[in-house]
């Protein structure tokens, strides 16, 4: 069984405690706008605290962050971010000893165009990268996708059928290509989704996955329920 409590004292202060079977656990959060700059506090049951300040306008067109726990100074991460005309940069370095950065920029073209890349660096060394180009052309969304390294390809379409409905494609090739399409639907709040997927392969193997988010049957709670079906069946359910 799993329980949660929230408690909220005052603005700018809230707490929660949340049991799971015999083990409790919980915080308390503190936030505080002080002009511009914006400090959030976080401290868990080990006493350890968690110190976010975001100084929204210290870099021209973009935003600043600096966080991590007191306790642990490896974990401060510098957030910095971008957007000047169709231009959008953002950019995390952790761990002031051995600094990892991740980046990312972003160009809109026009016309409903727009290509962006993605980075993961740790010394000199790219750990990973993404390149991906993307159009909306009226309802329809087209992506196409070079990730891990130059071995994986995706490409997809999705097609907004109506405010409440989406249905779409993709195609992942790594090693061998495997074809997914899914489909979407808002009723009342709720929403409802299936996706097939199958191997790009003369033998037909899909596996369906089934799923349902359900808001406010009861107040401020969310219901998900999942079903997926290959070659055994499997459902689980998450209140939250």
């Amino acid at each position: 069984m799993v329980c949660y409590v929230f408690v909220r004292a005052m603005q700018g202060v809230s707490g929660s405690v949340v049991q799971k079977g015999e083990a409790v656990s919980g915080d308390v959060k503190l936030n505080k706008a002080f002009g511009d700059q914006t400090v959030d506090v976080e401290l868990n049951q080990d006493a350890k605290a968690k110190v976010t300040v975001s100084f929204a306008s210290l870099i021209p067109n973009g935003k600043l962050a600096v966080g991590g726990t007191v306790q642990d100074l490896e974990t401060i991460k510098v957030s910095s971010s971008i957007v000047t005309g169709p231009l959008g940069i953002k950019a995390d370095v952790v761990n002031y000893a051995a600094p990892k950065a991740d980046a990312s920029v972003c160009y809109a073209l026009g016309s409903g165009f727009a290509v962006g890349a993605m980075a993961t660096v740790k010394g000199s060394s790219p750990l990973a990268y993404t390149v991906a180009l993307q159009s909306k052309q009226g309802d329809m969304t087209y992506a196409a996708t070079i990730a891990d390294q130059l071995k994986t390809y995706k490409l997809s379409a999705v097609n907004a059928l109506d405010s409440k409905r989406s249905a779409g494609v993709e195609i992942v090739y790594k090693k061998t290509a495997t074809a997914t399409v899914g489909f979407s639907q808002k009723m009342d709040g709720h929403t409802f989704k299936m996706v097939v997927t199958n191997p790009v392969s003369a033998e037909v193997n899909p596996t369906v996955s089934v799923s349902a988010s359900l808001t406010n049957l009861i107040p401020k709670t969310t219901a998900t329920l999942a079903a997926q079906v290959d070659k055994s069946v499997r459902v689980f359910a998450l209140v939250s």
